[in-house]
């Protein structure tokens, strides 16, 4: 138990100690006054939020003397909580050089709320604004790091949300069905939510440092591959090297509108699990799922179309949304599992530049066609693009099965 002194314990809650008092008054906070635990500070931020939304404290201290409501649970609201400081917004804004402009245009970006002027600041907005002083100071640009921030924002927001909504179906909305009261809920649910916070903050960890390692290795594996002269030997010039197919289902996004993200979840695992099988079948080694796409790898170019072409038919048979395929052929570098590399991320690219049943290869995967299956499909070389990533203008071939 850590004690505060009133003037600590407001300064740490963000109010008054004449709110302290009133608060004390009422009964929603315990104790004599001469001392407070922090762990009542979430306790004083809930009452004082349910205040400003409009919910008169002593109703609120109605309902707790009833029994129908208990803020007990508030000490296990958050398993890591954030404290104020004593810097207010501006000086801490004045202290990092930050235009006030910048901080709302950052802000914006990463959908916080505006700072108000007057306020302490949290522990975490201070922290923040720390990070954007420092990316600036390291050369990044205003409009790189808020779209970077808006990334950042977008994802995090999607990923919090989908913890709040499992855990309001899963354990909120169960107790809630079997006549448990909403106090009742959130007092006998409290010591879950912490544990459960607990292992989402430590899963989301552990994959952002695996995905930023992978992304960290492939960039750097491309940067190599691009810095080493092309071989001249002959077996450079015959190797086939290995083709990698990327395939996606197209207008994934306005499907999950349309049907609703449950069935859109349902299609595409039904496409991932044709995408194993079709590879498997051929041959070839399923490399991983990306949501609504998948990345295969075969060891020749032509079994690699031929694949392609019979994971579009099944597609088609099981009524999914039409698939967008990209072929690429080269070497690869392999890592536990996976592969990366400019032969992977050009056939994401193929996949992203093509239309909704369409097949785009590039020019190494008919080059290295045999001749007896070239008679087999159509390739129809499309204008040079500027591919992201790739600093050459890319010819790219839509590919047809040839017509008997």
């Amino acid at each position: 138990m850590t004690l505060l002194t009133p003037a600590e314990f407001a300064e740490r809650a963000g109010c008054t100690e004449a709110q302290l008092s009133a608060l004390r008054d009422l009964g929603i906070l315990g104790g004599d006054g001469s001392v407070h635990d922090v762990a009542e500070v979430n306790r004083v931020r809930l009452a004082l939020s349910l205040e400003a939304a409009g919910i008169p404290l002593p109703s609120l201290a109605a309902a707790i003397r009833s029994g129908l409501l208990s803020l007990d649970f508030t000490g296990q609201l958050m398993f890591e909580p954030v404290a104020l400081t004593a810097i207010a917004t501006e000086d801490g804004i004045a202290a990092l050089k930050l235009p006030t402009d910048v901080v709302r245009r950052m802000r914006s970006a990463m959908g916080l709320s505006e700072l108000e002027p007057g306020a302490p600041l949290r522990e975490d907005d201070r922290e923040l604004l720390q990070l954007i002083a420092a990316a600036r100071g390291a050369g990044l640009s205003d409009d790189s790091l808020a779209r970077v921030l808006r990334v950042f924002g977008q994802a995090t927001r999607r990923t919090v949300e989908a913890m709040r909504d499992l855990f309001r179906s899963q354990v909120e909305e169960p107790m809630l069905a079997a006549g448990a009261s909403s106090g009742a809920m959130l007092a006998t649910t409290a010591a879950l939510r912490l544990q459960l916070q607990r292992l989402g903050f430590r899963a989301l960890h552990l994959l952002q440092r695996r995905m930023l390692e992978d992304a960290v290795f492939d960039n750097v594996a491309t940067r190599i591959q691009e810095a080493l002269p092309a071989r001249s030997d002959s077996t450079a010039e015959t190797a086939p090297g290995f083709t990698v197919v990327f395939a996606d289902l197209s207008g994934y996004t306005m499907l999950t509108h349309r049907v609703g993200d449950a069935e859109a979840a349902e299609q595409a695992a039904a496409f991932e699990a044709i995408g194993y099988e079709t590879a498997v079948i051929a041959g070839g080694r399923f490399i991983k799922s990306l949501g609504d796409g998948i990345l295969l790898q075969f060891g020749d170019a032509a079994t690699a179309l031929d694949t392609s072409f019979r994971l579009r038919d099944y597609a088609k048979m099981l009524a999914l949304p039409p698939l967008r395929i990209g072929l690429a052929t080269g070497s690869v570098v392999p890592r536990d599992g996976d592969i990366f590399g400019s032969t992977v991320n050009l056939a994401a690219r193929a996949a992203a530049e093509a239309v909704a049943e369409e097949v785009l290869a590039c020019d190494a995967t008919v080059g290295q066609m045999p001749a007896v299956r070239l008679a087999s499909y159509r390739f129809t070389a499309r204008q040079p693009a500027a591919l992201k990533g790739f600093p050459a203008p890319t010819t790219l071939y839509a590919v047809s099965r040839a017509v008997p």
